[in-house]
């Protein structure tokens, strides 16, 4: 892969998110497949996604790209096919910068860990596949119902989320901010968070 590679799903990698197969893919690999947009360079995904280690469990944004083209659920356009205007960019930009801010603030504080009773573990692992099929389809909900710019940058946070808190602070940050669909969907997460 060379910077200017510019990644797109294919039918297969839209047929993957519609499915919502779990298991068929990793977490990880499913989120960036639905972040991947068919605007943004390999350089703009290195730069926003290894920086901040998202990824680096899998290996890093190479190895999830990597398996995301073998499996045949991206593949690779010329750059010069693709019309990436300034505006957009800076958009981008603008957006990538409320994003940081907003994990910053949100995210980057982590509770002690703390012994857990032998019965309290089955709930948890319940608890645990619940809250990761909750998480899968508020992905894919917010690739359907925002706009590019907005989808990434939530999809982005909802990526830093890891416990149920996170997620209800992320779907009701979503419902104060947005209007029509996206806000409006929002209302069901919460309750399926919340139970």
């Amino acid at each position: 892969m060379n910077s200017h590679d510019v990644f797109v799903k294919t039918d297969l990698g839209r047929d993957e998110i519609k499915s919502q197969g779990m298991g068929t893919v990793p977490r990880e690999a499913r989120t960036l497949l639905i972040m991947i947009d068919g605007k943004r360079d390999y350089q703009s995904y290195l730069d926003a996604l290894d920086q901040r280690k998202m990824f680096a469990g899998f290996g890093g944004i190479t190895s999830l790209l990597d398996l995301l083209l073998t499996l045949e659920y991206i593949e690779i356009v010329s750059a010069n096919s693709i019309s990436i205007t300034t505006q957009a960019q800076s958009t981008n930009l603008s957006s990538d910068m409320k994003t940081e801010s907003a994990i910053d603030r949100t995210f980057n504080h982590k509770p002690p860990k703390r012994m857990k009773a032998i019965g309290s573990i089955f709930k948890t692992k319940l608890s645990a596949a619940r809250y990761e099929n909750i998480k899968s389809d508020l992905a894919v909900y917010i690739e359907k119902n925002a706009s590019a710019a907005e989808a990434w940058g939530y999809l982005l946070l909802l990526e830093q989320c890891v416990n149920n808190s996170q997620l209800l602070i992320l779907a009701r940050e979503i419902q104060r901010k947005n209007h029509g669909d996206l806000s409006l969907g929002m209302t069901d997460f919460i309750e399926r968070i919340e139970q």
